[in-house]
């Protein structure tokens, strides 16, 4: 087992592969109580097309599938229900699914060895028949119904499928009504034997744990699981066009005020680059757009936005964009403001003690959420798949400059910008 000591956050992370390839890691905290253990996939919703490991051939499957996925993870064969028996045995336990990886966790202080030994058991257990199946696309189609009635939602996803042509950020994690229609148990077994291989997974646990007691369990539970090698898996991702496919669009919902939201489609870069690509851009947004700069307060000074407004960066695969959202009673002259505001961002002469106040406060916050056994578990598997230890962040968010910034202002071209709104439907 490797060990790595980071004496500046005075941590330890433990690390070994078995031989089956399931990268494991630990992060002992003694003082904390409780244990926090994430069983990660590789495997999102961007994950459509690829190799079938078994078959060798090239497989297109129907969006919404991972997620699908997860939802059938927790029944067993034994008709008992996974979540049910982590909960029996004194633990929190959820999932989620995210554009690139699925995470199946639980969280507690009594019986984690235990809970660990459930964790591994049930999610190396698939059970997929075709009346399962078929109930399972009901359930998902009524969750997908009711995020299409949050505004928010079809705010993100609207902006998304304006800027998005190719690229699967421009669907739902969960797919769509007709997509999941396709989903068989064949399917799910196929997605399941590729992704779910230890190979392509990660084990992580944080908090109150002896490393070499629960890493010799962890060996003995999966030596006994006869896993095969398998190489890694070769995905296919469209090539996304620089265009933009939609300037503006509009929809009605029951909303008492108009929103809007206006994205800019921006080209990414890859690996590394990508993340910090990603932290430049959230530097520049926080230095003309927080709530104390002087382009948020004109913005309310004239009435066009309100305390919802928001900004963020969307930071995936392949793709970088910016987001803007906020109600308003003037759609239009909002738009219109902002776009200015956006563009007139090449020609500012940054000014480099705000970028270090900035930069200082976004390397603190960072630090500040390592106090979270959650924020930990969240965040390693993100930064995992970028190559990093999360306590190497701090130090890429050090190595922004100045540059960097100006750099991604250089990306934010006129016409990359789509709007969408949504206005109060009538009575």
């Amino acid at each position: 087992m490797e060990k790595t000591n980071y004496q500046n956050f005075n941590e330890t992370i433990f690390h070994e592969v078995l031989d089956n390839g399931l990268n494991v890691y630990m992060i002992p905290k003694q003082e904390y109580h409780k244990v926090f253990a994430t069983f990660t996939t590789n495997y999102g919703s961007f994950d459509q097309s690829f190799i079938d490991p078994v078959s060798n051939r090239k497989v297109n499957q129907p969006a919404g599938i991972a997620h699908f996925l997860e939802h059938k993870m927790f029944s067993m064969p034994d008709k008992t229900d996974a979540f049910e028996t982590l909960s029996k045995l004194g633990v929190n336990a959820n999932a989620y699914t995210s554009f690139d990886r699925t995470s199946y966790l639980f969280s507690g202080t009594n019986n984690t060895k235990e809970a660990l030994e459930y964790l591994l058991h049930y999610v190396q257990t698939p059970y997929f028949t075709p009346s399962s199946v078929k109930k399972e696309q009901g359930i998902i189609d009524e969750e997908l119904r009711m995020y299409q009635d949050y505004p928010s939602q079809r705010l993100f996803y609207g902006l998304l499928q304006n800027m998005y042509q190719k690229h699967p950020v421009n669907t739902e994690i969960g797919g769509t009504t007709l997509s999941i229609k396709k989903i068989t148990a064949k399917k799910l077994y196929q997605a399941y034997n590729a992704f779910y291989h230890p190979s392509n997974m990660v084990l992580l646990l944080v908090g109150n744990i002896n490393a070499e007691e629960m890493m010799s369990l962890i060996r003995d539970n999966q030596a006994k699981k006869g896993y095969q090698k398998q190489d890694p898996i070769k995905r296919f991702m469209p090539k996304e066009p620089k265009k933009i496919v939609t300037r503006h669009s509009e929809v009605l919902m029951s909303v008492t005020m108009p929103k809007v939201g206006l994205g800019f489609k921006l080209t990414p870069k890859s690996g590394l680059e990508a993340l910090k690509q990603d932290f430049a851009l959230s530097i520049l947004l926080d230095m003309y757009f927080s709530s104390s700069s002087k382009y948020y307060n004109d913005l309310l000074k004239e009435g066009l936005v309100n305390e919802s407004f928001e900004y963020s960066t969307i930071q995936e695969t392949d793709m970088l964009s910016i987001a803007f959202t906020s109600d308003t009673a003037e759609p239009e002259a909002l738009e219109e403001r902002l776009i200015k505001m956006v563009l007139s961002l090449k020609r500012k002469k940054l000014d480099e003690e705000t970028f270090q106040r900035l930069k200082k406060g976004m390397k603190g916050q960072f630090i500040m959420s390592l106090n979270s056994l959650e924020s930990i578990s969240m965040s390693f598997t993100k930064y995992h798949s970028h190559g990093i230890s999360i306590f190497d962040v701090p130090s890429l968010i050090e190595s922004i400059t100045i540059e960097d910034l100006r750099e991604v202002t250089s990306l934010i071209k006129k016409n990359c910008i789509s709007s969408l709104y949504i206005r109060p439907s009538k009575a």
